[in-house]
């Protein structure tokens, strides 16, 4: 390992990310990881990492001082490249999308906490400190040729989900309003997608029950009617019932997606 970057400006929402944790929500400690993992395993790709090797993830405003020379690649980029010491890098989200990253040849190392360096903002874990002035280690890399363009996941305008567990607990016409509404991204965070521009009616009585277990990409709905997609540091448990779930090639589109985009969902 390397000191690689000195972070100068510590933006919005930074932190180290990676795979993920899986194997502890009986434990109450959800997976966490890389929010948007299409984007990010391009960039890793271009820099020769395996897909899901830890990376600088932010929502914005992240400014990093190179420390030495690296191949890097972050979004909004048409291509790598490599940067040598003194060269400051800014990391924004690319147009459109909620989280930027910045990744590194050989990834952003750290000590990790049950195998796993990315940060957890429900579980309050932090494996790698992104403040300002905080200086970040990176692993070894092989030389190797950087290609010419960053591959960028395609863009598909509808998500395909699948039918939630709790479709009792709706009015009949549910699954219809929410396939037939175009949805606008009003919030957007590591603990989940707030939705609105549409209401899903509830069953009487069904706003909420006991508490069952929850997993990333769930549609939850609360007694407003607008859906939550459940993000990557989602609570285990919750008790708003899931219509519907995010299909697994559509999530990092949905859990990527910025305040403001719209999002429209089918039956998949």
């Amino acid at each position: 390992m390397t000191v690689g970057f000195r972070v100068v400006e510590a933006g919005i929402a930074s932190s180290v990310q990676d795979g993920g944790r899986p194997g502890y929500s009986h434990l109450g400690l959800g997976r966490s990881g890389i929010a948007d993992q299409a984007s990010a395993a391009s960039l890793n790709r271009s820099v020769g990492n395996s897909e899901t090797t830890p990376v600088l993830e932010t929502a914005g405003g992240l400014v990093v001082e190179c420390l030495t020379r690296s191949a890097v690649a972050a979004s909004g980029w048409t291509a790598p490249r490599l940067v040598t010491e003194g060269e400051r890098i800014r990391i924004d989200p690319a147009s459109g999308q909620q989280w930027g990253y910045l990744a590194v040849a050989g990834g952003m190392m750290g000590v990790p906490v049950l195998g796993s360096v990315s940060a957890d903002t429900m579980a309050a874990i932090t494996a790698v400190s992104v403040s300002t002035g905080a200086r970040l280690k990176i692993g070894e890399a092989r030389d190797r040729s950087l290609p010419d363009l960053i591959a960028v996941p395609p863009q598909r305008n509808i998500r395909p989900v699948i039918p939630g567990p709790h479709l009792e607990r709706f009015a009949s016409t549910a699954l219809q309003g929410l396939t037939s509404t175009q949805w606008t991204v009003e919030n957007n965070s590591r603990v989940g997608v707030r939705l609105a521009g549409g209401n899903i009616e509830l069953a009487d009585g069904s706003a909420s029950a006991a508490s069952e277990p929850m997993v990333v990409g769930a549609l939850q709905v609360p007694p407003n009617g607008s859906p939550i997609i459940l993000g990557r540091d989602h609570p285990v448990t919750g008790g708003y019932p899931v219509i519907a779930v995010v299909d697994d090639v559509s999530m990092s589109q949905a859990l990527g997606a910025a305040i403001g985009a719209t999002l429209s969902f089918r039956l998949g």
